[in-house]
Parts: C-alpha cells; structure tokens; sequence
C-alpha cells in the first residue's frame, strides 16, 4: 500500500503589524531594514525599524519629529516615505520600494562595479544626503541597503534619521537635536566615505559590515584603500576615498556638500576626451576669463603700448613679468590662427605673438585681461575666506611663476628658445593658479590638507600633510598637471609646449635629454624646482640649490654656483619696477 505523503504544513508569515515581512535585508547598530509588502497598499516596501526600542516617550517623539522631518523632504534623490508609525512600542517608517533594488541586492547580482560607476552611485547619493543635512535631518544608517539603484543606474537614499540619536558624552536625554545635527551629520559623511571604499574594494573597511560601527573605529584604526582589488582605482580617486576617511578629523570632508564637489570634479575629469579636466573649468573661463593681470603690470604694459617708438624687445620685458598676459597673448593669437585655417604653425614665442598681433592686436588683448584682482575682488567674500588671503595666496603664486619663468630664460642652452622656456617653466603652475584664482575656498582646502599636523602619540614628529597634487585631487577630484595641458590645448598651445609642462617626476634621477623637447621639459623643471627655495632662510635655500644641482648637473651641465646666480637674478628682475625706455627704430 502507498503511504499518502502528509500535506506541506501552511507557510508561516512574518509579520510587523499589518507589514508582510520577506527578507531582512540588513541589520546594524542604528536599524533593522527588512524588505516587506503592504497588503493595504499592495506595494513592496522597504520597511525600517530602529535596533533599540526608544526608551520614553520623549525618545519617541523626537524619532518620529526625525524622520517625519526627513519625510517632508522632496529630492530627485531622496526616497520617498510612505508611512511613520507605532507599533506595539516601536516606531517605524516605511519607504517605496518602485522596483528598484538595494545596492546590497545589485552587487550580489552584479559584482564590485567599476571605478566610474561607484563614483557616479556615490554622486547621487550624496546629493540627496547634502540636501537632507542643509534642511537640518541627519541619515545614522548609511549603507548597502540604504540606497536604491532604478533600471537607469540612478541612485537615491532611503532611511533618513531611522536610527535613534547616538548618545553623546555630557549632554542630557532629550536635548534637541540641532545641537548636534553637525556633528551627526560628519558621521554620515564618514560612513559615506566607507561606503564607496566598499564598493571599490568588494569588502567591508576594517572587515566591518555595519558602517556605523567601523565609523566608530576610525582613528584608533587605519583605514586605506588596497592597492590591489577588482579593478585599478586612479590615483585621484584614491585621494578622495582616503581623505573621506582618514584617521584624522580634521583632514577628511566636514560636509557632504564638499565630498560630493570632489567626486563631481573627478567625474567629469574622468569622462571622455571632450570633456576631462578642462569641463571643470570652461564656464569660469567662459564668464571670468583666463587669469587677472598682475597688481600694476597691465598699467606698465598701458605706458609701453603709448609709447610709438617702443621696440619688441622692451614689450617683451614688459609681458613677461605677467603670466596671465603671456597666455592670454598666446592664447589669442593661436585661437585666431586656428579660426582663420593657419593653425598648423603654433605660435610659441612671446615675440612672434606681438609681430603678429600688431600694436592694436595688442591693445585689445589687454583690454580683455581683468585688471587686479579680477574676479577675486568678491570671490574671497563670498567663500567666506579672511580679507585679501585669496588675493595674496594668487599674489605670491603669479610671482612665483614669473620667476621661474625668468630663470628658465637665463637656463636655456643654445638649443632651445628662451621665450618658450619661460612660457613652458611658467606653465608648470598653470593648473594651481587657475584653482587660485577661479576657486579660491577649495585652494584654501588644498592648502590646509599640505598643512603637518599633530603627531601621532607616542611619536614628536609632526604627521605629513599632503602634496598639492595628492590634496588638490581630495578637494576637487582633478591632478594639476592634467589640469595645465587640458586648458592649454583647449588654448591651442603647440604640443612641445603642452609636453614640456608635464614637470618631471621629483623622486626619480634626471636623465640626460635625448631631443630639444626634453630639453625644453628638462630646464622646466628645474627652474619650477629651484623656485621653492623663493622666500627661505639662506641655510634652507642652500639645500634647495644643492639637491637642484645634484639632480639636473648631468642632464643640464650646470653648478650650484649657476643656480644661485640664476635664483638671485630672477628675483631681482622679477622685482624690480618696470623701466620704460623710448627709443628710435
């Protein structure tokens, strides 16, 4: 006789009040997410409950005031909430679901995503969370679960202020949360930053799924990024990760509306040719132009330019004590050439630029230069910079690139052009004076992450701060160096140009230069080098010269001798007041 097999025993439902509840998504210090379905509504949800049942009524209210506060909010990348509520105790809020996934479900259908594309997932997302935290409503429960990726690859945020407000030290139950939404809010980025560090790498920092929990850690414990994982990470975009989380307070994003600005810089520079470093720029030049004149040159330039019998020569002087002149000029002449069919021949000079620009050429040239400080005349108000420190940080660098400029001039063997080693030494810093002058409150981040800070304890060295490309690439997501050929091939600068102002890199030897190209690049370099002893105590400028010497004496055939006669001499050119001399032809 068959045995009747018995019947299957009636499938048990989870339930959270009227909530079918399907799977637990995730569960953390702050809240647990579980992935329901709403009978009433007929809809799949998200549905979020804090980990720790609220221990008053005030507790309470203030979670619902939280998260009914994060649920009056309308962004394009924010969730949107269906219901808060109570039950038996705990509080809860449910979010749509509309047939996205969780990132935790995509990566696990999916794999660890591309560079790119984690930036571009982080991107969303923190334009939701920057708008959450400038209407006052924290998030306390970043992670996988938490954002929502639709059929387009968009990301949006779920979960506003479903954890309960984390304890701090010294201040009493039921203070109101403004209080401290700032520095919750600082968290959140941090967790921001571990969460993209996930993506990257495929694992958890600090093998810590919860992200709330490894925020805690962070300090104490070191968090990096590998060098070796799924996918090679650029170096830029590694700057950015490793500052989101570094060990230091004070060195990572205070805000989401910055860590947002910097995955956003190296977006676009990471996009196709037709965009790259230069998308960052393009409006500003677009509105503000180039660079400003520098204090009181363009007036000398006025007098030279009156002046009918005033020889090439003497312009020359003139122009070559003001970078944003000198490629303006040349940044003139080529756009002209290339628009009239004749821009195979780059111009390269100084004084091939005047020649054919011609006195009126000249005069309208200057007229578009802003006179000093240019747009900085407000820029540094409205960053909320301390007076005039924008205007002197673009000061003291337009100097410094004048006399690098100069020095290559007296460097220049017999081989290349002195005019274009000035234009190629000068170009060197093209990227850091654009940032100078067109965002001067990030050259003032990038200027504070180069800053040493405190030593580690147990330790009396001061911890390294940054190199300015390793900080610029943190703050704004570009490399400088990219930065300077981008614009100048935007300008239609010839290609040895472009070339020679890619410095040469400082921690490997000098070779000898095999063409005038590198030769060009070669004293570049070297003059761009012997520029950081500018302003040191004579014992300091000594070792500048020194190594200087050390690196390129082979390459160039050089002393220290020469180099310290160079370094002086430029200073006192670059200095000096512009003299004026009318002549005859």
């Amino acid at each position: 006789m068959t045995a009747v097999a018995p019947p299957n025993p009636p499938q048990v439902i989870s339930r959270f009040g009227r909530y079918e509840l399907r799977q637990m998504l995730c569960r953390t210090l702050a809240a647990s997410t579980w992935l329901a379905f709403d009978p009433r509504a007929g809809l799949d949800v998200l549905l979020y409950v804090p980990r720790v049942q609220p221990r008053s009524p005030r507790d309470l209210d203030e979670w619902l005031q939280d998260v009914q506060s994060g649920a009056r909010l309308q962004h394009p990348r924010l969730v949107e909430v269906l219901e808060t509520g109570v039950h038996e105790g705990w509080p809860y809020a449910s979010a749509h679901r509309d047939g996205r996934l969780t990132l935790q479900e995509h990566l696990a259908q999916n794999g660890v995503p591309l560079p790119a594309e984690a930036a571009g997932w982080m991107s969303d997302a923190l334009e939701g969370l920057a708008y959450a935290h400038e209407a006052g409503v924290v998030h306390r429960d970043i992670g996988l679960h938490s954002l929502l990726i639709d059929s387009t690859g968009r990301v949006s945020m779920a979960g506003l202020a479903v954890g309960l407000m984390a304890d701090t030290p010294g201040r009493p139950r039921g203070a109101p949360v403004r209080q401290h939404v700032r520095e919750e809010a600082e968290r959140d980025v941090l967790m921001a930053g571990l969460l993209l560090h996930r993506l990257l790498v495929g694992q958890p920092a600090l093998d810590d799924p919860d992200l709330g929990s490894a925020a805690q850690r962070v300090g104490p414990e070191i968090v990096r990024l590998p060098w070796s994982g799924a996918h090679p990470i650029p170096d830029t975009l590694r700057a950015i990760v490793n500052r989101a989380t570094d060990r230091q307070q004070r060195q990572r994003y205070l805000n989401a509306r910055t860590l947002l600005s910097a995955l956003q810089g190296w977006i676009k520079t990471n996009e196709e040719e037709s965009g790259g470093p230069l998308a960052l720029l393009l409006d500003r030049l677009n509105t503000v132009g180039n660079l400003p004149s520098r204090p009181r040159a363009d007036k000398a330039l006025l007098q030279s330019l009156g002046q009918e019998l005033m020889r090439v020569d003497d312009i020359v002087e003139v122009i070559t004590r003001d970078p944003g002149l000198v490629w303006e000029l040349l940044r003139s002449v080529n756009t002209a050439r290339f628009q009239n069919g004749t821009g195979e021949d780059r111009v390269t000079t100084i004084t091939r630029a005047i020649v054919l620009l011609g006195q009126q050429g000249l005069r309208r040239v200057l007229g578009s230069l802003r006179p000093w400080p240019g747009a900085l005349a407000i820029a540094g108000q409205t960053a909320g910079l301390e007076a005039g420190s924008a205007q002197v940080a673009l000061g003291k660098a337009l100097r410094r690139a004048c006399i690098s400029g100069q020095m290559a001039r007296l460097l220049a063997p017999f081989s290349i052009s002195d005019e274009e080693s000035l234009v190629a030494a000068m170009s060197q810093r093209l990227g850091e004076l654009l940032v100078l002058y067109h965002f001067p409150e990030e050259a003032a981040q990038i200027e504070r992450l180069m800053q040493p800070g405190p030593p580690q304890p147990g330790n009396t060295t001061p911890t390294p701060g940054m190199s300015a490309e390793a900080a610029a690439g943190a703050v704004l997501g570009i490399d400088l160096t990219e930065l300077s050929v981008a614009v100048m091939r935007h300008w239609g600068m010839d290609d040895r140009l472009q070339h020679a102002a890619r410095p040469l890199n400082r921690t490997l030897a000098v070779r000898k230069p095999d063409d005038a190209v590198e030769t060009l690049r070669a004293v570049a370099s070297l003059a761009d080098e012997l520029a950081d002893a500018i302003g040191m105590d004579p014992a300091k400028q000594q070792h500048v010269i020194h190594h200087c010497t050390t690196r390129y004496a082979r390459a160039l055939n050089l002393h220290a001798k020469e180099c310290q006669e160079v370094l002086d001499t430029s200073i006192r050119l670059v200095d000096a007041p512009i003299q004026l001399n009318n002549v005859n032809p």
